[in-house]
């Protein structure tokens, strides 16, 4: 039982929360129509495995968590889950193969501590996300956070963020160079910016991912930071009056910006925040102020410590500090992995963490003299690795527990890591990331990874083989997003040794030492050419490609039939509906 009092509003959602769940064991509701959306709105979801397995997600909003929540975190995944917290592509913590029967203790242990499930699946104004570095480089304006919590605020158990026709995204950024920004994928975005002496936001409205990314609209270049939240809500209001409701399918902000185009879209979010405003909705200018950027250089060291310094820590804004990144392979923190870093976040980096977007953590306020003891602390826990770069991959749970999964994408994660290190693949050397997804949903964000893979079933002669459709050259760069392109589909099993041959290729064959690996691999497919030229170009990429991935019908092994990790010929048999779309 809680020991704490809850807000009014939390306390009688959890009492009809769990009494909604007796109720469906009592046949008193429609499990499917009435009990699943109930129970997404709540952050609860149906787990591949079927039965009582739920996934439970838990919003942390602009990634940041503190070191009693962690600790919450560490027990209450021991409690009711397999003891793992899995950092989402969203900054969020999910849980696996909780008991239905568990999640109302659950929900009200979460409360408790300040951490909510509210909205965190479901057709709803999901976690509003932020740059885990913001408030840290040298180059943003103002802080960014005030905004970020107040848009949490304003949405959480708001009149329309549960009954939309489906999800809403939201992110802000403080930096268009800020690499661990993401505001061209979600269907509001905002950067920090300043024009004519001014400051305020870039909006992007619209955008999304899943099998077909689109690009977001331009809203504004420049908005005064107390419109933030009305232009939100504008947007919020939009795809509840517009959104398509009859079809599943086509129900994301996204394709009300593909019917209206740019110019009609932007007519009505115009029409929306007038009438927002009309309703009152007003936003604020917020105490925002950074201190004055004064980095110093992180000192160097020699050894073990001194590639991770390279590698994993960078200059605060602030005189003395550094930033450093904690590289949690595929984003699965055990419980007692979890706890240890809550001590380590304490005495290290004045318990300020974030989650990132790719599926780590940031100690955001290290001084210089505790890097090497945060080093030591580090080390013991095996987490030493280079954080965001191509040997820390991205990944969704794909088929090990999401109903729509086809391959088992962690898997591969963990594969590739491990072969592309033995192959000496050099993160510092050959930079961007590798993002992989399960299906072509996107969850993984393939479409933006300078290597994006997703899961998919091909057969060679008569065998079904496991596979993995290849795309290059993604980025959400700021100020410009860039969609991979897609080249081929590669046997799961070849999928290590085309990634270091294209590695290779980059490193032989770039113009300079400035441009990119994602650079060097959009040309390679033509990216922003002609159609024709672009084509050829995919295919001439794919012709190259193709004597490393190979594999005749006469020469399957056993191992080619099975997907990586799995101990089972590999079929579709288990994919269902998956609930993202309920």
């Amino acid at each position: 039982m809680s020991t704490n009092a809850l807000p009014e509003i939390v306390e009688r959602e959890l009492v009809k929360y769990a009494s909604t769940v007796a109720a469906l064991h009592a046949g008193a509701i429609d499990p499917d129509k009435e009990f699943k959306p109930f129970r997404l709105v709540h952050g609860v979801y149906g787990q591949r495995q079927g039965g009582e397995n739920q996934m439970v997600r838990i919003k942390l909003k602009y990634g940041k968590v503190t070191p009693r929540q962690m600790r919450v975190l560490a027990d209450t995944s021991e409690k009711y889950s397999n003891g793992i917290s899995h950092i989402t592509t969203r900054q969020a913590i999910q849980y696996h193969y909780v008991k239905l029967d568990d999640t109302p203790a659950l929900l009200r242990e979460l409360e408790d501590c300040g951490l909510t499930t509210r909205e965190a699946c479901g057709n709803a104004v999901r976690a509003v996300c932020g740059s885990p570095n913001a408030g840290t480089r040298s180059d943003e304006p103002f802080a960014i956070e005030p905004y970020a919590e107040a848009l949490f605020q304003h949405f959480l158990r708001g009149p329309l963020s549960s009954s939309l026709p489906r999800k809403f995204k939201i992110a802000l950024s403080g930096a268009d160079a800020d690499p661990l920004q993401q505001v061209n994928i979600q269907d509001f975005g905002a950067t920090a910016v300043v024009k004519d002496g001014k400051q305020g936001f870039r909006v992007v409205v619209g955008a999304g991912l899943g099998s077909m990314p689109v690009a977001p609209c331009l809203i504004a270049e420049f908005a005064a930071k107390e419109d933030l939240v009305p232009l939100c809500e504008a947007a919020v209001r939009v795809h509840h009056k517009y959104g398509d409701r009859a079809n599943r399918a086509k129900a994301r902000l996204k394709f009300v910006l593909k019917a209206r185009g740019e110019e009609g879209f932007r007519a009505l979010i115009a029409e929306e925040l007038a009438n927002a405003r009309a309703d009152g909705i007003a936003g604020r200018v917020l105490p925002d102020a950074l201190p004055p950027a004064n980095p110093t250089l992180v000192p160097a060291v020699s050894g073990a410590e001194g590639a991770w310094r390279k590698l994993n820590a960078r200059p605060h804004r602030e005189s003395g500090l550094a930033v450093v990144s904690v590289c949690v392979p595929r984003g699965d923190i055990p419980a007692p992995m979890m706890r240890a870093l809550a001590g380590l976040a304490e005495r290290f980096s004045e318990g300020d963490v974030r989650s990132t977007n790719d599926q780590n953590l940031v100690f955001r306020r290290v001084a210089h003299q505790h890097l090497s003891a945060l080093y030591s602390g580090l080390d013991e826990l095996g987490l030493t690795r280079s954080a965001h770069g191509m040997t820390d991959v991205v990944s969704c749970p794909g088929a090990s527990t999401c109903q729509l999964g086809i391959t088992l994408s962690k898997n591969l994660a963990k594969d590739l890591e491990s072969r592309l290190a033995e192959r000496g693949l050099d993160p510092a050397t050959v930079g961007g990331r590798i993002n992989i997804s399960g299906c072509p949903n996107s969850c993984g964000q393939h479409h933006i990874g300078t290597i994006g893979l997703h899961g998919a079933a091909s057969k060679i002669g008569d065998k079904l083989v496991p596979h993995y459709a290849l795309l290059v050259g993604g980025g959400d760069e700021g100020a410009k997003v860039h969609f991979a392109s897609l080249i081929c589909r590669i046997p799961a099993r070849k999928v290590a040794e085309v990634v270091a041959a294209l590695a290779g290729w980059y490193k032989a064959e770039r113009a300079s030492a400035e441009q990119t690996f994602a650079q060097w691999l959009r040309v390679q497919a033509g990216a922003g050419l002609d159609k024709d030229v672009a084509r050829k170009a995919r295919e001439a990429l794919k012709a190259r490609i193709e004597p490393l991935c190979a594999i005749k019908a006469d020469q399957l092994q056993e191992s080619d039939l099975r997907d990586i990790g799995a101990d089972k010929l590999f079929t579709l048999d288990e994919l269902g509906a998956g609930e993202c779309m309920s």
